[in-house]
């Protein structure tokens, strides 16, 4: 059986797609140019999914949305890259809408689920007020929107989504398990946020793929700037 994997070029979303070819599955990767600054992303995910024996990619081209994304980090040339967690690093219900084109995308391959990279350190509490750093991480969000999709659709059969905080994996726990199935091939993903030739260091993407190394007990072979 088949699943469509929303993928990126981190090592996140990378990584369990990896995990669940693994588990016997066919991945077919859908990945986004949306108009972000880390564009690069999408070249290394074409790479990677050949590597790693995943189906022919899908991109699908939304970079328009930029215009609707205002105030981001990632996506507003007005906006700086910060080096930690500020809210409007978050692309507002973007996993949404990941997920609903990744949904439609299943139902004409006839897959029988969808997986994206989402954990629970994405999902954690914010310091400042009772919300998720990354509201559309959480598995309170997947389980919703996989009801949603299922209710909008013909089929009687049910698409499942999954990701690493439905599995109560956190950054460093995926990390681990990725790094088992991938191998040093985990090094030649993209985390940061920008897209030069190599990590710039300083991105608060940067920042957590170097404490998720460090916290999976694994060798950093990342090349950043700084």
């Amino acid at each position: 059986m088949s699943v469509v994997a929303v993928v990126s070029g981190g090592p996140d979303s990378i990584g369990y797609a990896a995990i669940w070819k693994a588990r016997g599955k066919a991945i077919h990767p859908i990945s986004f140019s949306y108009g972000q600054k880390g564009v690069k992303e999408v070249s290394v995910m074409k790479k990677l999914s050949k590597r790693l024996g995943f189906s022919e990619p899908v991109t699908v081209d939304i970079s328009s949305l930029a215009s609707v994304w205002r105030g981001t980090q990632l996506t507003d040339e007005k906006v700086s890259v910060e080096q930690s967690y500020r809210p409007n690093v978050v692309v507002p219900l973007r996993n949404g809408v990941f997920l609903m084109i990744a949904a439609a995308y299943a139902d004409g391959i006839k897959a029988e689920g969808i997986i994206y990279g989402a954990h629970l350190s994405d999902a954690a509490l914010r310091a400042d007020v009772a919300e998720p750093l990354y509201p559309d991480c959480t598995p309170e969000f997947t389980r919703s929107l996989e009801t949603a999709i299922n209710r909008g659709r013909f089929s009687s059969s049910k698409i499942w989504i999954s990701s690493p905080a439905v599995e109560a994996w956190s950054k460093a726990e995926l990390l681990k398990r990725a790094y088992d199935v991938m191998g040093d091939a985990i090094y030649e993903t993209w985390s940061c946020y920008l897209s030069g030739e190599v990590h710039c260091g300083r991105c608060e993407s940067c920042m957590n793929r170097k404490k998720a190394f460090k916290d999976a007990g694994i060798e950093d072979k990342t090349k950043y700037q700084a």
